[in-house]
């Protein structure tokens, strides 16, 4: 009497056995035998529906980390994904042979990690960020993905290729480390929670700028006939900083940008710190780029006789270094913005007068800046220069004389847009920031919950 064998158990009939809830596999996986997956306590590890992995390969999911891999996502041979916080790789994404996805390093082992000088290599622990790979993207042969990457919808990395930035949709990228070398006309992919940067302004009217508004006045195929009248509905701002958040958007359309503008009219360096105070009392935001501004309404109380408003130097500088301190809690890169000079509001004399005097509260911010590892950007000689060359008529950066003009916006616009592209600030602050290990956990959380069973 012979025996018929028992029918050999699959991949997926395996890992479902031992990994239990901590497992989601969809349907039609093509699974090798000798996957390795690892799922710590806490952790989830998803794979869609036909997700396809070839042998060597190891998924490593440590305690409370999440990887979720979508439907129709390829896996090629001896490819290494390990999460500490969280990796996702979207719908119909491709990973070659020998990927490497590690969304965490080992910290620095500095006294203030390794206090007793353990000398064992996790001794320091681990700083993390997630990897988002979207829609579409490919990533080649013995690619390096870092911590804190996002991979756009349809990019196509080359092989050997080291990813320590985030890649922008619909891009060719290649090199150590990994650049876009060139765009392409995409196909439509799903656009799963765009990466949002929020940028806040703190300053002046500068800032602020009010312009009255009706919606008769911007409506091109309804506008009021000339000389009939119109009733103002209420102030919209615009300015440099209106124009700025166009052009991110314009320049970045895949990233969405949540620019609060705080400038007030009037306000003095005494009042923005106020205002910065009180929005962090108020609203908690956590800002990935600021700018702050303000001097020019310090200097001109005092010219115009309103001393109670007037703010010295000595308490100018120790209100705009309490800013520049208070926010480098919670703003990942912080600008400081020099005033621009007065044009003819008073007689040729007195703007001379007031603009020295405005002149030393700039160098006092230039230094509070460097003091704090915030960037300065000095629109003062640009602006002086733009004005000496634009017209013999100094008014046309000026409305009054301190407000300004669409030209005195415009330069303030090309500074700030020169010193963001210098500094290619936008490009790193895409980057998901790294942080220590249950801090990202805690704070990344949330893009991976929908990932994750109710209540995991």
């Amino acid at each position: 009497m012979t025996s018929t064998p028992a029918p050999r158990q699959s991949a997926a009939e395996r890992l479902r056995a031992e990994h239990g809830p901590a497992l989601a596999l969809g349907n039609d996986c093509d699974l090798p035998d000798d996957l390795v997956i690892e799922i710590d306590p806490g952790a989830h590890l998803s794979l869609g529906n036909r997700v396809s992995i070839r042998r060597g390969s190891t998924i490593q999911v440590h305690r409370g980390a999440t990887v979720a891999i979508g439907d129709d996502v390829a896996i090629g041979e001896h490819t290494f994904i390990s999460a500490m916080t969280g990796i996702r790789i979207g719908a119909g994404a491709a990973l070659s042979n020998m990927v490497d996805l590690h969304d965490h390093n080992h910290r620095a082992r500095t006294t203030e990690y390794v206090p007793t000088g353990q000398l064992v290599p996790w001794a320091s622990g681990f700083e993390a960020a997630p990897i988002v790979i979207e829609a579409g993207a490919i990533v080649s042969n013995k690619v390096t993905v870092t911590a804190g990457v996002r991979i756009g919808a349809n990019a196509l990395v080359g092989a050997n290729a080291v990813v320590s930035h985030s890649i922008a949709p619909d891009t060719i990228a290649a090199g150590v480390p990994a650049t876009g070398r060139r765009a392409f006309d995409g196909v439509p992919v799903p656009r799963e929670d765009p990466r949002t940067l929020t940028v806040g302004f703190f300053g002046t009217s500068i800032m602020e700028h009010l312009e009255a508004v009706n919606a008769q006045m911007t409506t091109q195929a309804d506008l009021p006939e000339v000389g009939s009248k119109v009733t103002v509905e209420g102030w919209s701002q615009r300015g440099w900083v209106h124009r700025l958040a166009l052009s991110l958007r314009v320049a970045w359309p895949h990233v969405a940008f949540d620019v609060r503008n705080h400038g007030e009219g009037g306000a003095t360096s005494r009042d923005v710190a106020k205002i910065v105070e009180a929005d962090r009392a108020t609203t908690g935001t956590d800002y990935d780029l600021v700018f702050v501004g303000c001097g020019i309404n310090d200097v001109w109380r005092r010219f115009q006789g309103r001393m109670s408003e007037a703010v010295d130097l000595e308490e100018y500088t120790r209100h705009l270094t309490g800013m520049i301190g208070q926010l480098s809690g919670y703003a990942r890169r912080i600008v400081v913005v020099s005033e621009t000079p007065f044009g003819p509001i008073e007689d040729p004399a007195t703007v001379t007068a007031m603009n020295a005097e405005l002149a030393r509260y700039n160098a006092a911010a230039a230094q509070a800046a460097a003091a704090h590892g915030a960037l300065f950007l000095d629109v003062w000689g640009p602006f002086t220069t733009a004005a000496r060359h634009l017209s013999g008529d100094l008014a046309t950066l000026w409305s009054d004389g301190v407000h300004l003009t669409e030209l005195g916006d415009t330069v303030l616009l090309q500074q700030t847009e020169r010193l963001l592209a210098e500094h290619r600030i936008v490009e790193k602050l895409v980057d998901y920031p790294l942080l220590e290990r249950d801090a990202a956990l805690t704070t990344y959380g949330p893009m991976f919950a929908p990932y994750r069973p109710a209540g995991a």
